[in-house]
């Protein structure tokens, strides 16, 4: 549905992207994911049209695309019912849906009693639910949200992934651009790693964590096992109620024989986090 390939663009001698490709299938979440400057925003102005690549191909059959920037820009002085008729209108949506949408999405992000507030009085939070709003209203097909956590709290961001889960749910394509790892972690199917403008990572997210996985395990046990007739590499550590160690067996195996020795509590392999795959993988660049 959206298909970037090898894309160049650069600022004087600042190189912004260097030879970036990735596909986007229709209903997924993906990912671009990198530090701060990595090039991402300049990826999303070039799918947008905002600006031109130097170089490389856009292919992109999506019809209505909603755009969330980074850069949140609401007129302050207008109330929110207000903005939202006069960007549907800039849409060209009917009166009639702009009403529809409107109250929707104004009842589903709980902004219904604030519809005659003048944006300026709403906190950070409810700006970020309202250029939501704003971004969803013409229901677009595709969906880019650009550093959409930035400056929430906790349950701000809570409420935002599982709204991300939620349109996704519905069919709707989401291109979801952050330097926060866990949520990416938590939300996305593919990825696309950027660092300094070059792609270190694109495909499917669970994939590359299980290319990170090195057989460790966590371990709770009732009583005591002997761990010198278990099949472990290497020393077991103690770490809060159980251990952690790395098993030369598959975890089936290695689950057997351990269950012939004591009762066990818990036992689950651990995969690396986003963060920790993706620390790893710029070193290794």
């Amino acid at each position: 549905m959206l298909s970037i390939k090898n894309i160049y663009k650069s600022y004087g001698d600042v190189q912004a992207l260097n030879g970036v490709s990735f596909d986007i299938k229709k209903g997924c979440i993906f990912g671009l994911l990198g530090p701060n400057g990595a090039g991402k925003t300049t990826a999303i102005r070039i799918i947008l049209s905002i600006i031109y690549p130097d170089k490389g191909e856009i292919q992109n059959s999506f019809n209505k695309v909603g755009y969330m920037p980074e850069e949140r820009g609401l007129y302050p002085d207008m109330r929110l019912d207000e903005l939202i008729r006069f960007l549907g209108n800039l849409r060209g949506m009917k009166k009639r849906d702009i009403e529809e949408q409107m109250d929707f999405w104004l009842e589903r992000l709980e902004l219904k009693d604030r519809k005659k507030d003048k944006v300026k009085d709403l906190s950070k939070g409810l700006k970020q639910r309202l250029h939501l709003i704003i971004s969803v209203l013409h229901d677009p097909e595709l969906l880019i949200l650009d550093e959409p956590f930035t400056g929430l709290d906790p349950i701000a961001v809570m409420s935002l992934r599982d709204l991300v889960s939620e349109l996704k749910s519905r069919g709707k394509t989401i291109l979801l651009s952050t330097h926060w790892m866990d949520q990416a972690e938590q939300l996305c199917d593919s990825i696309c790693l950027i660092k300094e403008g070059k792609e270190i990572y694109v495909g499917d997210l669970k994939e590359l964590k299980e290319s990170y996985r090195k057989d460790e395990f966590y371990l709770e046990v009732e009583g005591e096992v002997d761990f010198d007739q278990l099949p472990i590499i290497g020393e077991v550590k103690k770490k809060g109620k159980g251990f952690v160690g790395k098993t030369e067996k598959e975890s089936s195996e290695f689950l057997r024989i351990l269950a012939g020795m004591t009762e066990v509590i818990e036992f689950k392999l651990i995969t690396p986090s986003l963060e920790e795959v993706f620390v790893q993988k710029v070193q290794s660049e």
